[in-house]
C-alpha cells in the first residue's frame, strides 16, 4: 500500500526529496523483512528469491541515489535525512552509477523565469 501511494506522489511531483528518500527505504526494508523470513524458516535460498532479493536492492539504490541527487540539487536542509540515505546506500553498495540515457538532475533543472512567476500570480480574467 505504501508503494503504491509513494509511486502516486512520484507522478504528481517528482521533485520532493522526502519521496524518493521513502521509496528507497521501503524498498530497503522489504529486502530485510524477506532475508529475515527465510532466515527464519532455515531452508536454502530460491532463484526466484535471489532475483527478487536483486531487484529490491537496485531500486532501493536507485531510489535513494535520486534522493541524495535531489537533496543536493535543492539545497534541502533536513541533514537527518541525508544521514539515513548514505547510511543506507552504505549498507546497499553505494549510489548507483548513471547509465546512458539517464540525464543528471542538474540538466533537468530549470529554474522558473520572473515571467513565468508574474503570469502565476496575476489573477485571471473572465
Amino acid at each position: 500500500m505504501a508503494v503504491d501511494v509513494l509511486e502516486g506522489l512520484l507522478e504528481e511531483d517528482d521533485e520532493v526529496v522526502q519521496v524518493w528518500y521513502l521509496s528507497g527505504w521501503v524498498c530497503y526494508l522489504q529486502l530485510e523483512k524477506a532475508k529475515e523470513q527465510q532466515d527464519r524458516e532455515g531452508r536454502e535460498v530460491t532463484q526466484e528469491e535471489t532475483e527478487e532479493w536483486k531487484a529490491l536492492k537496485e531500486a532501493a539504490r536507485s531510489y535513494l541515489t535520486k534522493a541524495k541527487k535531489l537533496y543536493n540539487k535543492l539545497q534541502c536542509d533536513d541533514q537527518p535525512i541525508l544521514e539515513h540515505v548514505e547510511q543506507l546506500l552504505g549498507e546497499l553498495g553505494g549510489e548507483m552509477e548513471a547509465e546512458e540515457g539517464d540525464h543528471d538532475l542538474e540538466e533537468d533543472y530549470e529554474p522558473c523565469s520572473d515571467e513565468e512567476e508574474v503570469e502565476a500570480e496575476a489573477p485571471m480574467d473572465f
